[in-house]
């Protein structure tokens, strides 16, 4: 009987098929299972090893010399030690095969567990959501394989009820909530407060940048928070709490963090561009290397605050409050503008040739860059000139 893939031409480009069709029963070899057989050869090697090599032992152990009165015994102590160590080596498998089994055990009820998770998050009852959270946040803790997922949906969940798409770098200095008049995230929204605090103390996975972008949030409490490499961009977070939070690397480009605490944060080389920070309380904040060009910052309080290596070209700090702060090598330009009275003579300035290039100020003026370069190519004096 002609099979069926030989009178059916084969898919254009796709290679012919030369296996054959899976029968309907399997064959013994697929009936017997692999623990069954490995059993059997074990069983079948210590048998004949009781059987012949004692006698090979005790020949190599005597070499020339005569065999003693009590050979039978000498052997049969022999085969007793063999068949002991294979006794032993019996039972170090079958712990292997009861440590596996409970792995897949408890790896069954994670799969459940998560399952169960996921489905609470999209239940109506806030206390069956904030249970779901929870839950995420026992298995990211016992598993480290599921770690950067459950960082994914946490972000996934926050966005989808949080975020504004038409956000833009404009919407920074649009006042869209007034101050202390909208009520703390903790009471508004609980769920999406759990979810940040979740995220804010979860270890960190290797690589992992968290997708909050356009997110609404004023009053949100990120207190002690580690959100490194996060990206922000954005987001409305007026007088949110940042303390002894840690923002390193974040992406906050255009984030409105008007009125916001950021007393002892980290914002070590974090991206500020645009962003308005007017009348921020920032006394002690780490900001080196931080790019703050056209940045509002009108009004801040940055007593004590770290700012060497930071870039202040275009920033107004009019009224702000910089006492004892540090500002080694910030680089700033005629552009800048400092609070009344404020000696720029005090400042060491950086190295030319460590000046940092003046990147564009929001995600959609650097698309159009990219399109316009493509298109019209520009020598290098034009492209600086257009950027400032």
């Amino acid at each position: 009987m002609s099979r069926i893939e030989d009178r059916t031409p084969p898919l254009p480009g796709h290679p012919v098929r030369t296996d054959k069709i899976a029968r309907v029963g399997h064959s013994w070899r697929y009936r017997i299972s692999s623990p069954f057989i490995f059993t059997a050869l074990l069983g079948v090697a210590a048998l004949a090893g009781a059987l012949f090599l004692p006698r090979y032992l005790l020949a190599w152990d005597l070499g020339a010399a005569k065999a003693p009165a009590d050979y039978a015994t000498a052997v049969n102590n022999i085969r007793t030690a063999l068949l002991q160590g294979v006794g032993g080596l019996v039972l170090l498998i079958g712990a292997y095969l009861t440590w596996r089994q409970l792995q897949l055990s408890r790896h069954g009820q994670a799969t459940e567990s998560f399952a169960a998770a996921i489905a609470h998050l999209g239940d109506t009852n806030v206390d069956v959501r904030l249970g779901g959270i929870y839950a995420l946040e026992r298995i990211a803790r016992s598993s480290t394989a599921d770690r950067r997922t459950i960082g994914e949906i946490l972000s996934a969940f926050i966005g989808n009820r949080a975020r504004d798409p038409q956000r833009a770098t404009q919407h920074a200095h649009r006042t869209t909530t007034e101050p202390g008049g909208s009520v703390n995230l903790s009471l508004r929204a609980p769920d999406i407060h759990v979810a940040l605090t979740v995220l804010g103390r979860r270890e960190p996975v290797r690589g992992q940048v968290l997708r909050l972008d356009r997110v609404v949030l004023p009053k949100a409490d990120l207190a002690s928070a580690g959100l490194r490499d996060v990206d922000l961009h954005f987001s409305d977070l007026t007088e949110a709490s940042f303390v002894g939070a840690d923002l390193t690397r974040a992406d906050l480009t255009g984030v409105r963090l008007a009125g916001a605490i950021l007393a002892d944060a980290i914002l070590y080389q974090a991206d500020l561009r645009d962003a308005v920070l007017t009348g921020a309380i920032a006394e002690g904040i780490d900001l080196r290397g931080t790019d703050l060009s056209k940045a509002d910052l009108r009004n801040i309080n940055l007593r004590g605050a770290r700012l060497d290596y930071s870039d202040l070209r275009g920033a107004t700090l009019s009224g702000a409050v910089l006492t004892g702060a540090s500002l080694k090598r910030v680089v700033f330009d005629e552009t800048t503008a400092w609070p009344d009275g404020f000696d720029t003579s005090v400042i060491r300035p950086a190295r030319p040739r460590s000046l940092p290039p003046i990147r564009p100020r929001t995600y959609d003026e650097f698309a159009v860059k990219a399109a316009a370069t493509e298109n019209n190519p520009l020598d290098e004096a034009e492209l600086h000139t257009d950027r400032h």
